[in-house]
């Protein structure tokens, strides 16, 4: 197995009627392909990683949430790497079991580094200080770094402008660091670009797009999370679309469809 079997360069863009009006769907998350998971963000974590291998590194840590896929995707990555090692650290409880994608990532070869659930601040500090203990390179938080922005920007170059100029694009908004790839990267100005943010702060998200992004533009429009994070959403949707993330955004849209102006992007990450 090769990086071509489990990454789609070319993500597709599809179409959906809503509400007698069309919306077209960036379909971001059919990057990652089994058995990596379906997650735009992979695009940065290769690019990291194929850097970092440069200089020697050969372990790589992560954090996951109970919701969050960036370990099964690293352990994947590191499968199909000779001499690559990846470790997979998440919060535990006994009120949880083993999320799925962690348990996935152990299959794949990943050595798991559970840490005893607390603030996500805390609980990240103390992963990294025990896989730096190992020799391991811990990835940023949120996975916050050039490389994971300006691989979602070289995306957002390659799409149509007919998608979205003058128009709305609307995302769900984890770390900042889509949203911020977008912001540098799409070649045309929409009218709206609209970020729910799918539980971190909005002046979290903020600073992350200061540190990222040149300018802010006039036209973001950067919303707090309506549910929890941990809360996942049960709502009809046309596509395969996260319950934790993306399926928010979605349900934003259609509540909010009326007052979109047209074309209409949708960008789906997948998590």
């Amino acid at each position: 197995m090769t990086g071509t079997d489990i990454f789609k360069e070319h993500t597709p863009i599809e179409e959906y009627s809503l509400g007698g009006r069309t919306i077209f769907v960036k379909r971001d998350d059919l990057y990652g392909r089994p058995p990596a998971p379906p997650l735009a963000k992979l695009r940065g974590l290769r690019r990291l990683v194929d850097s970092l291998t440069t200089e020697g590194i050969s372990v790589f840590g992560c954090w996951d949430t109970h919701f969050s896929k960036l370990g099964q995707g690293l352990a994947a990555l590191c499968a199909i790497t000779p001499g690559l090692k990846a470790i997979v650290s998440y919060p535990v409880s006994k009120k949880r079991n083993l999320p799925a994608a962690v348990a996935e990532a152990e299959r794949l070869g990943a050595t798991l580094l559970p840490v005893p659930s607390n603030h996500i601040a805390i609980c990240y500090a103390m992963a990294k200080k025990r896989i730096e203990a190992r020799g391991g390179y811990m990835l940023p938080f949120g996975l916050e770094c050039r490389e994971a922005v300006d691989a979602i920007s070289d995306v957002a170059r390659t799409v149509d402008e007919g998608f979205y100029a003058g128009g709305t694009v609307v995302l769900s908004c984890g770390s900042g660091v889509t949203l911020a790839g977008l912001i540098n990267g799409l070649g045309a100005q929409p009218r709206k670009l609209i970020a729910i943010s799918s539980g971190r702060s909005v002046d979290a998200i903020m600073a992350c797009l200061r540190r990222r992004c040149l300018q802010l533009p006039s036209y973001l429009d950067l919303r707090p999370a309506s549910l929890p994070y941990a809360h996942e959403l049960k709502y009809d949707c046309p596509f395969a679309s996260h319950p934790n993330y993306d399926l928010k955004a979605w349900q934003f849209l259609e509540n909010n469809l009326a007052g979109l102006p047209e074309p209409i992007l949708f960008w789906n990450i997948g998590a």
